[in-house]
């Protein structure tokens, strides 16, 4: 019976850790997650020395991943992941049932949008509050979860990094623009003033690419006409107070990282 990899392989094709590529080399199979993430800046196929197969959304819920578990009978397997590994709950699930079936699971850690969406900006890991995702309205439902989630961080002084909507598969990626105006609606229905015009958050775009990659302190006014194109993008709501190295932070790396937009 083979093992099963799951290999963070990271934002970008060249953060790709050694021992990811190590493993990716010895496995008999090679998969990809194709609809959780995407790896941006040059071909991955070129970078690990072999075109992995693509496993869908379909395959992997509603298939129970069987192609996979086939594949694991013959020998080693290796699950790419975009980021790192076990961020989704998808890929958590995926391992306690290869375990449950009697193979042996060595996990891969690659590097993610958490928590380096966060240290990126300047921002201390030690006020990360929860994390959550804002998604579209879906059959006229507005999830205002994430509203929720805002204000409880908010009440200890804590930022909240955004998770964005994206499915591969389905062309849907999120932008910091629809978030905030995802967040400005909820708040228009609950009134509560969580999301003022004049709050400071981050926006980060294509995280971890040398050329793509921007990050921007602004002020949620600012953010609705924040119209960078490339992705994938995650926002960041700033605790209430700042301390006063994450202001400085903030301001370096608007001049480093907010450019040309």
């Amino acid at each position: 019976m083979g093992k099963l990899y799951l290999v963070g392989i990271g934002l970008t094709s060249d953060l790709i850790s050694l021992r990811a590529l190590n493993v990716i080399r010895r496995a008999r199979k090679v998969f990809i997650d194709a609809y959780t993430g995407i790896v941006l800046d040059g071909d991955l196929a070129d970078v690990i020395g072999v075109k992995p197969a693509r496993l869908s959304r379909a395959d992997i819920e509603d298939r129970n991943a069987e192609v996979l578990f086939n594949e694991l009978e013959r020998g080693d397997v290796a699950l790419l992941v975009p980021g790192d590994p076990l961020v989704a709950t998808t890929h958590i699930a995926l391992a306690v049932e290869a375990f449950k079936r009697g193979h042996d699971i060595e996990v891969v850690p690659g590097i993610s949008i958490i928590p380096n969406a966060l240290t990126i900006s300047g921002l201390m890991i030690y006020k990360m509050g929860k994390v959550v995702t804002v998604t579209y309205p879906s059959q006229g439902l507005l999830y205002e979860y994430p509203y929720d989630v805002i204000r409880d961080n908010d009440s200890r002084n804590l930022h909240t990094v955004l998770l964005l909507d994206i499915d591969v598969e389905r062309g849907v990626m999120m932008t910091v623009r629809d978030a905030i105006n995802i967040l400005l609606e909820i708040e228009l229905r609950r009134g509560e003033k969580v999301i003022r015009p004049e709050r400071l958050v981050v926006a980060v775009a294509a995280l971890g690419s040398r050329e793509l990659m921007r990050v921007c302190a602004l002020r949620v006014s600012e953010a609705k006409r924040f119209k960078y194109p490339h992705g994938p993008q995650t926002l960041i709501i700033t605790s209430p107070k700042l301390h006063y190295m994450e202001e400085e932070a903030l301001r370096v790396v608007n001049s480093v990282y907010c450019r040309e937009l």
